[in-house]
């Protein structure tokens, strides 16, 4: 949210598209190791710096609120800084994923969809019988996994997996949301870290 008000201070939308530019992942850029100037970071960065920036308003506060309903319950599994650490990864992995679809992309992708899609998968995977808005997690997250795998690969065929229309990384989505399925058994707290510390009593 910080990142977005300062992207917000621009004067022009120019000096914003260059802001937003230097720090974006753009695949050709990963793919071809290419270095921009300063501000901006080596390109293998932005698979991070890409997670805090974001479109718009409704990008981000769509975001913020899947990680208001699914992320509480998969951080009290992992602990706070486990949860960000698992969060970050699988922003990573649904970046590379990204890539992966289309190494020569040259459209930025910002956002923090591939890590929010991952902590969507740890839930389903974690919590499938629970219900969310009256409907069980893993029949509401599984219909949205759904849709992301057909809208991304049924754009393959067309070359254009990431810059189709508009801008939707589907394969972020995908890449992230598999991470959060394969990985979140790595950063659960242990049964006795999660009931807290024994307290003997002195009498």
């Amino acid at each position: 949210m910080l990142v977005f008000a300062r992207e917000a201070t621009f004067a022009s939308a120019e000096a914003r598209d260059r802001f937003v530019g230097s720090f974006a992942l753009v695949p050709y850029d990963l793919t071809h190791l290419v270095v921009l100037p300063a501000p901006a970071p080596p390109a293998i960065v932005t698979l991070l710096t890409s997670q805090f920036l974001h479109a718009s308003a409704l990008h981000l506060t769509v975001n913020m609120l899947f990680l208001l309903v699914f992320g509480p319950r998969v951080e009290a599994l992992c602990g706070s800084r486990r949860f960000l650490a698992f969060y970050l990864v699988c922003g990573v992995l649904g970046g590379l994923a990204d890539v992966s679809a289309m190494p020569g992309g040259h459209v930025p992708s910002i956002g923090a969809s591939g890590a929010i899609a991952g902590v969507l998968g740890a839930f389903a995977v974690r919590f499938p019988t629970e219900r969310i808005w009256n409907v069980p997690a893993v029949l509401l997250i599984g219909s949205w996994a759904a849709v992301q795998f057909v809208r991304g690969f049924g754009s393959v065929p067309y070359g254009v997996p990431s810059d189709a229309g508009g801008g939707t990384a589907y394969f972020a989505h995908i890449g992230g949301f598999l991470a959060g399925v394969l990985v979140i058994g790595l950063f659960i707290k242990s049964p006795r870290s999660r009931q807290g510390p024994r307290v003997r009593s002195r009498h």
